[in-house]
């Protein structure tokens, strides 16, 4: 009730999950500033760390766009309670040369290019949240994001060292409003990025069910390499893939 006698309407409750992620990156601030953990976000290089297992490493020459790929990306995570935003993107790209396999097999289908997150050796994103929900999962080393963990506040975009196409060119022409390969999740109100279907027994869900891999395994399509692989993350397979996410157009270029 306000002094002149009047009812005021209760102000809404602030939930506890709210609380903590308006608080946390504030005190999680102060803590890394007074240990030196700042140096990082500041554009420090982040030192290395255990490599992950594998990484998505994509062919645009045999990409279809068919977008098999995001979907079941957002599927299989839905289903294991997780956001449902794609981690893996297809962009139209008219300087990709199309191989003669898919030209024969799909004609007519145009030329893509998929952005995935390169699971670096560095892995910036690790070093820069303030909660510690970005970390290495243990069997695959995975850089991963902890969504029940996520405060949103963006850290890990900014710090990611590559960036994505212009939205405008997604073959989806759905937009997110993605900076990086991570990217922000309104509904859960939460980061992702790929983690490599880490739970998955058949591993990464967009490798074993894009239809080009499907027709490459049956001996339909005759290829020695897959439209999107999952090889071991050694270095060597690093320095070609950050090669591949070099597209002409793409912000990512020249970049990293």
């Amino acid at each position: 009730m306000s002094d002149d006698g009047k009812e005021t309407e209760a102000a809404p409750e602030v939930s506890r999950r709210d609380l903590f992620k308006t608080a946390a990156p504030v005190v999680a601030f102060i803590a890394l500033e007074a240990i030196g953990g700042l140096g990082v976000a500041s554009g420090h290089k982040a030192p290395e760390t255990k490599l992950a297992q594998g990484v998505i490493f994509p062919d645009p020459t045999l990409c279809i766009g068919c977008l098999t790929c995001e979907v079941i990306c957002s599927q299989v995570h839905k289903a294991e309670g997780l956001s449902d935003v794609p981690r893996i993107r297809i962009f139209n790209d008219p300087s990709v040369k199309v191989a003669p396999v898919i030209q024969q097999a799909y004609p007519d289908r145009g030329s893509f290019h998929q952005e995935p997150c390169l699971q670096c050796p560095t892995a910036e994103c690790l070093y820069v949240c303030p909660v510690d929900a970005l970390q290495v999962e243990p069997k695959t080393g995975a850089r991963i994001i902890r969504e029940e963990t996520c405060v949103s506040c963006g850290r890990c975009n900014d710090a990611c060292p590559f960036p994505i196409s212009p939205e405008s060119q997604a073959t989806s022409r759905i937009v997110f409003e993605q900076t990086s390969r991570i990217t922000y999740d309104p509904k859960k109100d939460t980061f992702a990025k790929c983690d490599l279907c880490y739970w998955r027994e058949g591993g990464p869900a967009c490798v074993e069910r894009c239809p080009v891999n499907v027709r490459i395994r049956q001996g339909i399509i005759k290829s020695d390499v897959l439209c999107l692989d999952a090889p071991k993350a050694d270095p060597a397979t690093w320095g070609k893939l950050r090669a591949f996410q070099t597209f002409e157009g793409s912000p990512a270029k020249g970049k990293a």
